[in-house]
C-alpha cells in the first residue's frame, strides 16, 4: 500500500495548488512513523521541485503511439476477441502463446527492409533481444523448436512497432494482432 501512496502523494504535490490540505490529511491516515518520514521525505521533494519549476516539468501522458482503454472499449474489445475465438476453436484451432520478446537474429532474419521497424531492447544478461513484430516469425520458432509438423493454431497479442504514428489513421506502435494459421496437413473439422 505505500509504494501506491507515495506515488499518489508524489502526482498530487507536483501538480495541485490544493494540495497542502490533502498532505494533513495523508499524514492523519499514515499508520506507522515510517509511512509519515516517507510523507515527509516526499514534501520536502516537493519544496525542490517548485525551486526548479522552470528547470524540468514532469508531463503525465501515455508513449506516443500508444493509448490507454477505458472499461467500457475494454469490454467491447472482450466481447470482439470472445467472438473471434469462438469461430477459431469452431474451426478446430488451439492456441499458443509466444513470448512478447525474441532473440535478434530470429526476427530480423526475417523481416529485411522492416527490420527498421523492430524495437530492439538493451542486452540483459548476453542474449540481444528485440519485441516482437508480428506474431507469424514467432510461431515458425515454435514450430521449428518443438518439431510440430501439424497444427491450427490461432494467437491474438500485441506486437509493437518502431514506427511514426499516424493516430488518426489508426498506426499504432503497439496494437493487437490476430493469426490464424494452418501448419502442415490437417484433416477437415
Amino acid at each position: 500500500a505505500l509504494p501506491i501512496l507515495e506515488h499518489w502523494l508524489w502526482f498530487v504535490v507536483c501538480h495541485f495548488p490544493f494540495a497542502a490540505a490533502i498532505h494533513s490529511q495523508t499524514l492523519r491516515m499514515a499508520s506507522s512513523n515510517k509511512e509519515i518520514d516517507n510523507i515527509t521525505t516526499l514534501l520536502d521533494q516537493q519544496t525542490h521541485l517548485k525551486d526548479n519549476e522552470g528547470k524540468h516539468k514532469f508531463v503525465l501522458k501515455t508513449p506516443k503511439g500508444t493509448r490507454d482503454y477505458t472499461p467500457k472499449q475494454m469490454a467491447i474489445r472482450e466481447r470482439v476477441f470472445n467472438t473471434i475465438v469462438n469461430c477459431f476453436k469452431r474451426h478446430g484451432a488451439e492456441t499458443i502463446d509466444t513470448p512478447v520478446f525474441e532473440l535478434k537474429e530470429t526476427l530480423t532474419g526475417k523481416y529485411g527492409e522492416d527490420s527498421k521497424l523492430i524495437y530492439d531492447l538493451k542486452d540483459q544478461g548476453g542474449e540481444l533481444l528485440s519485441l516482437r513484430y508480428d506474431l507469424t516469425v514467432p510461431f515458425a520458432r515454435y514450430l521449428a523448436m518443438n518439431k510440430i509438423t501439424n497444427i491450427k493454431r490461432y494467437h491474438i497479442a500485441k506486437v509493437y512497432r518502431r514506427d511514426n504514428p499516424a493516430m488518426t489513421k489508426g498506426r499504432f506502435r503497439e496494437f493487437y494482432q490476430c493469426d490464424f494459421d494452418i501448419a502442415g496437413q490437417i484433416g477437415r473439422a
